[in-house]
């Protein structure tokens, strides 16, 4: 199973990192264009990549309550027109029995800048 999981993490941090930008969602305050649905998401920047990669089982509220990631990149100056958020959506039983660790292995191996870093991960 291991190496299952392995194999679909890897794929879903391709789709996370080569899917064009242009096809990302444009982070906006109400978030409406985001579904409400669980999700493996990303917040990407143009040309830098990925700075955060997170789990969540309602992708519009985990991004309307707020969000570090968007807080570092204004922090960060970067324009706002150059980061943009992308979904992966998960399922019932993929949110309940695999989210944490295909979360952990997509942060594993991308390293994302804005993701906290845990011992346990590296």
């Amino acid at each position: 199973m291991t190496g299952e999981l392995e194999a679909q993490a890897l794929a879903i941090l391709d789709s996370l990192v080569s899917t064009p930008f242009d096809e990302c969602i444009s982070i906006t305050r109400a978030f409406k264009n985001v579904t409400a649905s669980a999700s493996i998401y990303a917040v990407r920047h143009r040309e830098l990549g990925l700075l955060y990669v997170g789990k969540t089982r309602y992708s519009r509220e985990r991004c309307r309550d707020g969000h570090k990631a968007f807080l570092w990149s204004w922090l960060d100056r970067y324009n706002p027109e150059d980061v943009r958020l992308l979904l992966h959506p998960l399922n019932f039983i993929e949110l309940q029995t695999l989210s944490s660790s295909l979360e952990a292995m997509i942060i594993a191996a991308a390293k994302p800048p804005y993701n906290a870093r845990y011992p346990a991960r590296d």
